[in-house]
């Protein structure tokens, strides 16, 4: 088990210009560290491998102490028995895959050296490749070679950062399966860094939400993208709607709560909170439908009615924003701005089940 509590304090300037303020835990399995680009993920992993000295705190794995600024320990990378994969692999050109993955293997004896890295390449499946120099192998080929070379020195722990941000969606895709399975077989925790949403819930057994210097949220990947529990968390893991308004009424018998926004009314799931408290909800763009006509039947508590204020084309989808007393943000597609003639203006409906409204405080 890997225990982090660390703070760092950045300046630039004389200033304080970031500051690190972290703590988790990560278990066995792939533990993936998930926010937006500066929100602190590769400082924490350096911290861990000991290439960021912290201003405070410990970070240990198991029985093993990495850092502790009360007991003034600062272990050596080279004694922390941890693997790092790169953003850019950082293989050394001049040498082959063998090569590279034994110079990560150069504390094994010479007689044990070779057929570890022989096992390595064949388990990250690359072995056909052993000859070759980084020139001559595709992104996805260096990535794996990366892998085993982070694996040669046989690590307690495997840190990624971003090692898939330089290959296509079809090697992406079989990347993240093979890492899955390479895990599965080392049986060491995986520290995994991603800003990718899909790569996330694709590999990680547990997510941790990270927004300007501190984790946010942790849990299941999906439980966390689903049901963000505070404002930074929706904000990073995507829920474009954050509302606030207050708790006009319960009926508890329905299990349904009712939540004054402005203008317009919200049923949400059952809320212990009390009448005329302060509320802030959070609702995914992707979860709220678009109807041209009121609908009488639908399992949707919500029906709000409302008009087209914008569309902004965003690559394959479309962000619509609609004026329904509050804007709300909904994600279709252009063969739904198509088939319902969307346009500025146009009347609308917005169907919204009670479950998709989070409460983040």
């Amino acid at each position: 088990m890997l225990n982090v509590a660390i703070k760092k304090q950045f300046a630039s300037n004389g200033r304080a210009s970031f500051a690190l303020d972290a703590a988790f835990t990560a278990n066995q399995g792939i533990t993936v560290l998930f926010g937006a680009s500066g929100s602190g993920k590769t400082t924490t992993l350096r911290s861990i491998a000991g290439m960021v000295t912290p201003d405070e705190g410990r970070i240990s794995l198991g029985d093993a102490v990495y850092f502790d600024s009360v007991a003034r320990v600062n272990l050596a990378m080279q004694k922390r028995r941890v693997g790092f994969v790169f953003q850019d692999y950082l293989l050394f050109p001049h040498l082959t895959a063998t090569e590279n993955v034994a110079y990560g293997a150069k504390a094994r004896h010479d007689q044990h050296r070779r057929q570890h890295v022989d096992d390595l390449l064949k388990l990250v499946g690359v072995d056909y490749a052993a000859g070759r120099r980084p020139a001559e192998l595709s992104g996805g080929e260096q990535q794996r070679v990366a892998l085993a070379r982070a694996l040669a020195s046989d690590p307690a722990i495997l840190l990624l950062d971003e090692p898939l941000s330089a290959v296509d969606v079809t090697t992406r895709s079989r990347l993240l399966d093979e890492i899955v399975e390479v895990q599965r077989k080392t049986a060491i925790p995986f520290l995994y860094v991603t800003h990718s949403p899909a790569d996330a819930v694709r590999i990680g057994d547990s997510l941790l939400v990270m927004a300007e210097g501190s984790i946010v949220q942790e849990g299941k990947p999906l439980e966390v993208f689903n049901a963000p529990l505070n404002v930074p968390a929706a904000r990073v893991v995507g829920t474009e709607n954050v509302l606030v308004g207050r708790v006009a009424g319960h009926q508890p018998e329905e299990g349904i709560s009712i939540v004054e926004l402005g203008a317009c009314r919200m049923v949400i799931p059952y809320s212990h909170l009390a009448e005329g408290s302060r509320v802030t909800l959070g609702i995914r763009a992707e979860d709220i439908i678009i109807s041209r006509e009121r609908v009488s039947r639908t399992s949707a508590r919500n029906l709000l009615a409302g008009n087209v204020r914008h569309l902004l084309r965003d690559g394959e989808s479309i962000e619509l924003v609609a004026d329904c007393g509050v804007d709300l943000k909904v994600r279709i597609t252009p063969q739904a701005e198509h088939a319902l003639e969307l346009a500025p203006g146009v009347e609308i409906y917005l169907l919204i089940k009670a479950s998709s409204c989070h409460i983040l405080s």
